[in-house]
């Protein structure tokens, strides 16, 4: 936003604060000025000059001699614009005058000049050559009796545009701060920074309640607040000198007295409006969303296609009429013709004003502040003030107001501690200094006393000012934020890491310590996405996104698998075969109706990885991954988080295999957690061979997926303990045994353990499973290795061999068909 000092001057004392001093000021309390632009006219000695004589050049037939009247003194000039005529009053350099050059756009001094054998005595300007934009639309000479009304000849024309120095601040406010998008914000900003008092009240008028004009908000979200206007027989003419020069210094474009007064009140106030040509409406307007199939012509003559529940349209009682708070339409507009107008007022909300502009891929001036939040008590004082202007500027006969919905809001009434401004700010802010600040930008002092004061939140502030905290904030920003010491805190306690940020510290650690590198998906997926991989998708429960940016991204995810084969199936088509991946983030399950309290959404933080290809290490050259790899290596995480006795893999049965789609039946397992009942936690293995050919994978991939909820839930903090190292060694025993081939390993494993002296027994791990050749069809060879230790004596021979052979009988006991090797 572009905004001129003078302006601001208008509405608060700025004596003796210079340029760069209210730019700082700004920028520190969090007014961004981007650019202090010191603008001046780029021309010298130009004069009004009327055109009385226009000749041929006697050696050139596309050049003119002109003869000029220059408040009795008679010039001669040659001339190639095609637009001049009699009679036509316009800007005159002589020689010694700067202009611009209308190639190259720099200054250059008239010299003296002969074109084609004729002396020239000077040269007529085009709004270019004077630096200027915007005044007219034809190539050519500036005719300055279309812009003005009994222009005096002779006169210079920075005196006639009503030109001189100005300085125009360039700042950029933030999203939360729409009142930082009208003069008067930031000239209530200069005041609290400045501590000087504000020049600015609230218009007010009597006025007529409009029988004969309806307004109506059809739906409330897109619309709290409708006004409109009516003022008849105006004149349409130039705006006054001060309007034009202070629009065009804010960056805009001059255009007639109506538009100009609607665009100089959104920016002294902040409030867009919109002028429709009454004798174009029926008397009736209406907010509503966009219908089926309809479209609207915009003033620049761009047909727009609107749509349904997004954009948001008034229309007549047949047809829309304006994109609301965007852009006006062509069917309404004010033009050359018309006497009487509509003057619309309104609060639109400031999602569904987004949301329209998007919709329609239009931004403006207007829809920019809305986007932000107007202050919705304000939109009555704009419309008085730009009905003073009318009546003023262009003659204008009001008649009355029609309104609906609601303008005034709710006090928020906050209050503000003493001790809580020390506490938080850390240094002592007199209270009488404190209600200054506050004051001076707008809040209303209800009372205080020694330890507090209660204060009224602004209308412009509602949004984004509601509690103790944020009136601190106002305080600290205003005296200075330079003035708070940096402090080290006094820490009586030391950092405390929690039992969550450990155990995933733990996972991490386990997951890299294996090779695995960590990705980090986004949350939201698509339809195609999950119906690409196969994956279940519950739409029931899907969290979805209201105005998605593509197909791809409408929903937030409900497993991580999905993402995770995205980035497996980018990296092998980017050449990369051999990867371990693995992720923790969060998916998310509708679990009810969203309330104030309660978002309605179940988070849950998975983990998920998978294994392709091969990995190569210095032992050996390939070490070929599949299924078992990934169990053991989720195994051994389990038991880094000391919940391996509790973890259970099973086969998938017929309901599991109809969800998991995506696995393959004959090498997969669910993941189980046992405890007062066994709960399932996730899943493991083989991608089904249907999708990997699907994919054009030419080599396995191995995935799962884990419920961290569930595996820290179940999990309780452990405090670690010396425990001695013994001083007595181990040994190691291997049984190997032939058995029927669904006798699992988890089975074995539990008839070990209980056979065995648990004093002794350190550990239990499978070494070699083995069918074929010289195995019986049907049947298996699986190989142990135990280990024992007492940690108060030497094994004897004798001690060793009768735990293995309890082992061994335990095993042709309870596993049926059993034949030791």
């Amino acid at each position: 936003m572009q905004v001129s000092y003078e302006w601001l001057n208008e509405f608060v004392d700025l004596a003796g604060i210079s340029p760069e001093e209210i730019s700082h000021n700004l920028t520190m309390s969090g007014l961004e000025v981007e650019e202090i632009e010191y603008k001046k006219p780029a021309f010298t000695n130009i004069r009004t000059a009327k055109i009385v004589k226009i000749e041929n050049h006697p050696n050139a037939d596309k050049l003119h001699l002109v003869t000029l009247d220059i408040g009795g003194l008679e010039k001669r000039v040659v001339c190639g614009a095609q637009n001049i005529e009699v009679g036509q009053i316009i800007p005159y350099a002589s020689v010694g005058s700067r202009v611009l050059d209308r190639k190259t756009g720099e200054s250059f001094e008239l010299t003296p000049a002969v074109i084609r054998g004729v002396e020239s005595q000077g040269m007529l300007c085009s709004q270019d050559e004077l630096g200027l934009t915007g005044l007219q639309d034809e190539d050519g000479i500036l005719i300055l009796n279309r812009l003005y009304d009994n222009v005096e000849l002779n006169l210079p024309l920075e005196k006639l545009m009503n030109l001189s120095d100005e300085i125009i601040f360039h700042v950029a406010p933030t999203a939360n701060r729409g009142d930082e998008m009208s003069v008067i914000g930031i000239a209530r900003e200069l005041s609290a920074l400045f501590n000087r008092k504000m020049k600015f009240k609230k218009l007010d008028f009597d006025y007529e309640e409009l029988s004969d004009f309806k307004v109506e908000i059809k739906n409330d979200e897109i619309c709290k607040f409708y006004s409109v206007g009516v003022l008849k027989n105006l004149k349409i003419k130039s705006s006054p000198d001060f309007i034009q020069r202070r629009i065009i210094a804010s960056g805009m474009r001059p255009i007639n007295n109506i538009v100009d007064i609607t665009n100089y009140v959104m920016l002294e106030y902040g409030t867009p409006q919109h002028a429709f040509d009454y004798d174009k409406l029926n008397k009736y307007l209406c907010v509503r969303y966009a219908e089926n199939s309809e479209t609207i012509v915009t003033i620049d003559g761009v047909e727009r296609k609107l749509v349904p529940n997004q954009s948001v349209v008034i229309a007549s009682e047949t047809k829309p009429v304006c994109i609301a708070g965007v852009f006006g339409g062509l069917n309404s507009e004010i033009d050359s013709n018309t006497k009487n107008i509509a003057l619309e007022a309104a609060y639109f909300t400031s999602h569904t004003n987004r949301k329209s502009a998007h919709s329609v891929g239009y931004r403006s001036e207007a829809s920019s502040r809305y986007e932000r939040g107007v202050d919705i008590e304000m939109v009555l004082p704009a419309l008085y003030r730009s009905i003073e202007l009318l009546q003023k500027y262009a003659d204008a006969e009001f008649v009355g107001i029609a309104k609906c919905g609601q303008d005034k809001l709710t006090p928020i009434e906050i209050t503000l501690r003493n001790s809580e401004i020390k506490r938080i700010l850390g240094i002592e802010i007199e209270q009488s200094r404190c209600i200054e600040i506050l004051e001076n930008l707008g809040f209303k002092l209800l009372g205080k006393n020694e330890i507090a004061a209660k204060f009224v939140v602004p209308s412009y502030r509602y949004n984004d000012v509601t509690r103790e905290i944020d009136l601190i904030e106002e305080i600290s920003r205003i005296e200075g934020f330079d003035k708070i010491n940096p402090e080290i805190p006094n820490i009586s306690q030391g950092a405390d890491i929690s039992f969550d940020t450990r155990t995933v510290k733990i996972i991490n650690e386990t997951m890299l310590a294996y090779g695995f590198d960590e990705i980090v998906t986004g949350s939201l997926v698509g339809k195609n996405l999950c119906k690409t991989y196969l994956q279940p998708l519950d739409e029931s429960a899907a969290i979805t996104v209201l105005n998605p940016h593509s197909e791809d991204y409408t929903t937030l995810r409900q497993w991580l698998m999905p993402s995770l084969l995205d980035v497996v199936k980018n990296n092998f088509d980017n050449g990369q075969k051999n990867f371990r991946l693995y992720e923790i983030g969060k998916t998310y399950i509708k679990k009810s109706q969203p309330t104030e309290d309660y978002s309605g959404a179940l988070e849950i933080r998975k983990l998920s990885g998978c294994l392709f290809g091969s990995v190569e290490n210095a032992l050996y050259k390939k070490n070929i991954d599949d299924f078992y790899t990934l169990k053991g290596i989720l195994e051994s995480l389990f038991e880094k988080l000391n919940l391996s006795k509790r973890i259970v893999f099973s086969p998938l049965n017929e309901a599991e295999m109809s969800a998991f789609e995506f696995l393959h039946p004959a090498q997969s397992a669910t993941v189980s957690i046992l405890g007062k009942n066994r709960e399932s936690i996730g899943y493991i293995g083989k991608l089904h061979p249907v999708l990997s050919d699907k994919l054009k994978f030419n080599q396995p991939l191995y995935v799962f997926e884990i419920n961290l909820e569930e595996v820290i839930a179940a999990m309780s903090p452990s405090v670690v303990k010396f425990k001695k190292i013994p001083v007595y060694g181990s040994v190691q025993r291997d049984i190997a045994f032939i058995t029927d081939k669904n006798t699992t390993v988890e089975e074995v494993y539990k008839v070990i353990k209980k056979s065995a002296d648990k004093n002794i027994l350190k550990s239990v791990k499978v070494f070699d499973i083995y069918e074929g050749k010289g195995i019986d069809e049907g049947k298996k060879s699986l190989a142990f290795r135990v280990t024992l230790q007492d940690e108060n004596k030497t094994l004897t021979d004798d001690i060793i061999q009768g735990e293995v052979n309890k082992i061994k009988s335990g095993l042709e006991k309870n596993i049926i068909g059993l034949i030791l090797r």
